[in-house]
C-alpha cells in the first residue's frame, strides 16, 4: 500500500499494475531505437507474458517467460551498466507496451522495449527530476507516464525535498523555487520507424516530501492529476488534459491542514501567492486513490489518522473518515471504486487487521473483519486486486515480531458486496522461508497475471532467501514452479501485450 512510512518500508513496485531455454540475442545499447515490426515468432512479449524482476543484489533486470504451470524460464538479464550501475526502482508499463523503470540515484527513468526483439531491449535512460521514486500511468491516456520527483537537499542550504535539477533557479526574482516536482513522459511507439519515449516536461510543485498521485476521469469529469507531498501537507492539482492550453500546469494547491488535529493552528493560505510555498503542517498525506463510483479523490493523512474525500471540481473536502482508535494505518481501493480497503495491525497480540468503508451505501458504514488466519502475521505494502474484483492477494510482511511469516493470503473479494461485506479466505499459501534480514518487510513482493475479463490467472512472488520467483496458479493457488533469477530479487512486474490498454492489470 502507498500508506506506509518510507523509513520502515522500501518502495519497490506500483501497479502495476505481469521459453523453455535462454534465448541468446544481444540487447541494443542505450540510446538505440527499435526499427523492426514486432512479430510473434521473434518477439519476447508476444510469445508469452513476461515477468520483470529487479535484482537489488547486482542492480540487473531479469525477464522471465510466463507460459503457465510449467515451461517458465529466464529470457534475459539486462546488465547494471545499462542503468548506470544504480539501484532499480518502481516499474510501470504504458498502454503502448513500453516498460518504464525509475533510476532514483541517477535522476533518470529507464525505458525497456519488451516486444520488438526476441529478448526485452533496453533503449534509453531519460532525464527526470531529483530523486524519482514513484511513477504512474495516466488514467486518461495510458501512453503518458507521470514520475514523482521527491527531491533532495543540497549541503543543508535548502529544505530537503527540493528538485535541484528543475526547480532551483538562482536567477529567479525572490529566490529559487523549492520543493519536488513531477515529470511527464510519453511512450512513443514500437515497430517500424519507432523511437524511444520522450520527456514532455517537468512541473515544479513548491512542496516538500514523498509524493504519490492519482487521476480524475469519467464522463463530465475534468482530467486532472492530484499529487500529495508528505512533508508539506498539501495536494497539488495539475491540468492533465492534453488538449488544454494549461496542460501540465499547476492550477491549484490544496492545503490539507486541520487545526483540530494540530498542536498549533493552521496558517491560512488563501492569500498566499502562487510562487510562494505554503506553511508545512502535520497532516502527512501518504496514499491517494480515485473512486470510479463516487468520482472523488481519497487521501490518507497519516499524521491525523484520517482519510479525506476531495471533490475534483471544487477542491473542497466533502467527507472525512476518522481512523483514530482503530488499528488501521493504510488503505486501498476496490476496482469498482466502492470500497476503501483498510489495513493495519495489532501488536499484542500480533495480527494483521482488515476492514472496509462502503462508499456505495448511505452513511458509508465501516466493517471490521475477523480473520483468524492473519493472527501472528504482519502487514506488507504488497497487495493486489484482480480487475474483476473477485480476488484479493495480500502478502505477509515478515516483521521481526510476527510469528507467522512467508505467506500469501488469497481471498475471495466478490463477497465484499454481500450484506454485510465479507472477505473469504480461499487459501493460505506457504512461500520460500526467510530472506529479510534488513527489516524492510521485503522478503517477498508479488504481481498478478490477469487475462480475459479481468480474471487472475497466475501470481508471481519474489523470494529473497533463495534468489528466485515462484509461479502460483490462481485457480488452485498452488506453487507450480520456482525459477532462479538474480541476487536479492526485489520489485516484480508482470507484462502482457495489450494488458495495460485493456485495463487488465492487477491494482493496489
Amino acid at each position: 500500500m502507498d500508506a506506509m512510512k518510507r523509513n520502515n518500508f522500501v518502495s519497490s513496485v506500483t501497479t502495476g499494475a505481469l521459453g523453455l531455454a535462454l534465448i541468446s540475442l544481444a540487447a541494443c545499447n542505450s540510446g538505440e531505437t527499435t526499427s523492426t515490426t514486432p512479430a510473434s515468432s521473434g518477439s519476447a512479449g508476444n510469445t508469452s507474458a513476461l515477468v520483470f524482476v529487479t535484482n537489488s543484489g547486482d542492480k540487473t533486470l531479469t525477464s522471465v517467460a510466463l507460459k503457465g504451470d510449467s515451461g517458465n524460464a529466464v529470457v534475459n538479464t539486462i546488465d547494471a551498466a545499462e542503468f548506470g550501475n544504480v539501484a532499480l526502482g518502481d516499474m510501470q508499463v504504458s498502454s503502448g507496451n513500453w516498460l518504464f523503470m525509475n533510476l532514483e540515484a541517477a535522476n533518470k527513468v529507464a525505458t525497456i522495449d519488451p516486444l520488438t526483439a526476441a529478448t526485452p531491449v533496453h533503449e534509453e535512460n531519460l532525464d527526470a527530476g531529483t530523486n524519482p521514486v514513484h511513477l504512474y500511468r495516466d488514467r486518461n491516456d495510458g501512453e503518458v507516464l507521470w514520475i514523482m520527483n521527491d527531491g533532495d537537499s543540497a549541503g543543508g542550504t535548502l529544505t530537503p525535498g527540493d528538485d535541484l535539477i528543475n526547480c532551483n533557479n538562482p536567477n529567479r526574482v525572490g529566490g529559487p523555487l523549492v520543493g519536488g516536482s513531477v515529470t511527464v513522459m510519453h511512450n512513443s511507439h514500437l515497430g517500424a520507424s519507432g523511437t524511444p519515449p520522450v520527456v514532455l516536461g517537468t512541473t515544479c510543485l513548491l512542496a516538500d516530501g514523498h509524493k504519490v498521485a492519482t487521476f480524475s476521469s469519467g464522463a463530465g469529469i475534468l482530467k486532472r492529476a492530484f499529487i500529495t507531498s508528505e512533508d508539506a501537507g498539501e495536494m497539488a492539482v495539475i491540468d492533465a488534459d492534453e488538449a488544454s492550453p494549461d496542460y501540465r500546469k499547476l492550477i491549484k494547491r490544496i492545503d490539507l491542514c486541520n487545526s483540530t488535529k494540530q498542536t498549533t493552528p493552521c496558517n491560512s493560505e488563501v492569500n498566499t501567492p502562487s510562487t510562494t510555498a505554503f506553511t508545512p503542517n502535520a497532516s502527512a498525506p501518504h496514499g491517494i486513490r480515485w473512486s470510479n463510483l463516487t468520482k472523488k479523490v481519497y487521501s490518507i493523512l497519516e499524521g491525523y489518522k484520517q482519510i479525506v474525500e476531495i471533490d475534483p471540481t471544487t477542491f473542497a473536502t466533502t467527507n472525512t473518515f476518522d481512523l483514530a482508535g482503530t488499528p488501521y494505518s493504510g488503505y486501498g481501493m476496490s476496482p469498482d471504486g466502492r470500497f476503501l480497503l483498510l489495513r493495519g495491525e495489532t501488536k499484542t497480540p500480533q495480527a494483521v487487521k482488515l476492514g472496509v468503508i462502503d462508499l456505495g451505501t448511505a452513511g458509508t458504514p465501516r466493517t471490521d473483519f475477523t480473520i483468524p488466519a492473519l493472527d501472528g502475521a504482519s502487514p506488507s505494502f504488497s497487495y493486489k486486486f484482480s480487475p474483476d474484483g473477485k480476488r484479493l492477494y495480500i502478502l505477509d510482511g515478515n516483521a521481526p515480531t510476527s510469528t507467522k511469516k512467508d505467506r500469501l493470503f488469497a481471498f475471495d473479494a466478490s463477497t465484499l458486496t454481500a450484506t454485510p461485506p465479507a472477505l473469504t479466505l480461499i487459501r493460505e499459501i506457504g512461500l520460500v522461508a526467510g530472506g529479510d534480514t534488513a527489516g524492510f518487510n521485503l522478503a517477498h513482493i508479488m504481481d498478478v497475471l490477469v487475462q480475459g475479463a479481468g480474471e487472475a490467472k497466475f501470481i508471481v512472488v519474489t523470494n529473497r532467501a533463495d534468489n528466485s520467483v515462484s509461479i502460483i496458479n490462481a485457480t488452485d493457488n498452488q506453487i507450480k514452479q520456482t525459477i532462479p533469477v538474480g541476487p536479492n530479487p526485489g520489485g516484480v512486474l508482470v507484462f502482457e501485450s495489450g494488458a495495460a490498454a485493456a485495463g487488465n492489470q492487477a491494482s493496489n
